[in-house]
């Protein structure tokens, strides 16, 4: 008994000197939690291919990427009719599985009057957006026209009203506008949600 009791003692004192010393670190390995606060690395913006659109909302928007910090958001948008509260705005995400194909309805956002949806979901974003493709003071609905960006940095929609934590991963984001279901307009956009301190 007098053995164990001294062989107790000096495994304590061991483990005791290992987790004070310098050269022993504990493992904390953030990079396995699935879920938290993310930083966004936009991929992609094209408009939707695999849609019938009747093309009323034309978006004709790219990314471009500046530095190895900065993705901007060119091109141009065509309202030919305007985007008001009698359309229709529907998000479908779907994320990527781990062979790498896209499983659709991942989470799907609909909502009714879009032009005020939008502008709810964009929150401080909306003015820096609609001042970008020159429409000052915007209030819905956004008139009819022809929309030129000429580079509208992707870092501004950290400040929309979008959850702050989620899960890392990669996702495909189709936005549309709709009414009576038909499509009327619609892009998709391709982001990354990483970790806030992975790097590229």
């Amino acid at each position: 008994m007098a053995k164990m009791f001294k062989f107790l003692i000096i495994n304590l004192i061991v483990s005791l000197n290992l987790a004070n010393s310098e050269e022993y670190k504990p493992l904390f390995l953030p990079h396995f939690l699935p879920v938290g606060e993310y930083r966004t690395k936009y991929l992609g913006l094209t408009r939707c291919s695999s849609i019938q659109s009747l093309d009323k909302i034309i978006f004709n928007l790219y990314l471009s990427k500046t530095s190895i910090n900065t993705t901007e958001v060119k091109g141009n948008i065509t309202n030919c009719i305007a985007i008001d509260d009698s359309l229709n705005l529907e998000v479908n995400m779907a994320g990527k599985d781990s062979i790498g194909g896209w499983k659709d309805n991942a989470m799907v956002f609909q909502k009714l009057k879009a032009c005020s949806s939008l502008k709810q979901l964009l929150g401080a974003v909306w003015t820096q957006i609609m001042d970008s493709v020159g429409i000052y003071n915007a209030t819905c609905p956004i008139p009819m026209g022809f929309y030129k960006l000429s580079g509208l940095d992707t870092a501004v929609f950290a400040s929309a009203n979008f959850s702050k934590k989620y899960f890392y991963g990669s996702y495909k984001f189709r936005f549309s506008f709709t009414k009576n279901n038909e499509v009327y307009g619609c892009f998709v956009i391709v982001v990354e949600l990483r970790r806030p301190w992975e790097t590229d």
